[in-house]
């Protein structure tokens, strides 16, 4: 009789590399689940931390002294001047004087808005003329004359004038 052939086409491995792989990777899943629990706790930490209420420290205020209240006043009506549009005023009033009229003072109230002009003018109608040219400039508005003189001191004798005006501050 004859023997069985036994044909070992196929040479079987061993098994335990397999085992240990799959074993590796079961563990690091397992971290890799246990790590993801632990930032979702976190995240709701973080969250309830955030929406629940906020209670701040309490700190004493130090009243302040009436002096540093009045430098405090000066100083916000300095930055509120410096932020009007001065080149658009002066501007009109450069514009507005011609060979007849020289400017001799300009006093502007930034607070009320109000510009008050003094200057000297060859005639009464030259001074009517820069009146009239203020009242239609963007800057100014509501002109008044408060008073004019002959400066009889002068040979030329020329007119002495204050007006006043709206100033009409646009950004």
């Amino acid at each position: 009789m004859m023997r069985a052939l036994d044909l070992d086409l196929v040479r079987r491995r061993a098994t335990w590399p397999a085992w240990v792989m799959l074993l590796v990777g079961v563990a690091m899943a397992a971290d890799a689940g246990f790590g993801w629990l632990d930032l979702r706790d976190e995240v709701e930490r973080q969250q309830q931390r955030r929406s629940g209420p906020q209670i701040a420290e309490a700190r004493p205020v130090e009243p302040i002294s009436d002096q540093t209240q009045r430098e405090l006043t000066a100083a916000r009506r300095t930055l509120d001047e410096l932020a009007l549009p001065w080149d658009a005023l002066f501007a009109s009033i450069e514009a507005a004087l011609d060979k007849d009229t020289a400017l001799l003072a300009i006093e502007p109230d930034a607070g009320k808005r109000v510009v008050r002009i003094q200057g000297e003018a060859r005639s009464y109608p030259a001074v009517l003329a820069l009146m009239q040219r203020l009242e239609q400039s963007e800057a100014l508005g509501g002109m008044h004359l408060l008073n004019h003189q002959i400066r009889e001191d002068v040979p030329e004798r020329p007119y002495q004038f204050t007006m006043s005006g709206q100033w009409s501050v646009r950004p």
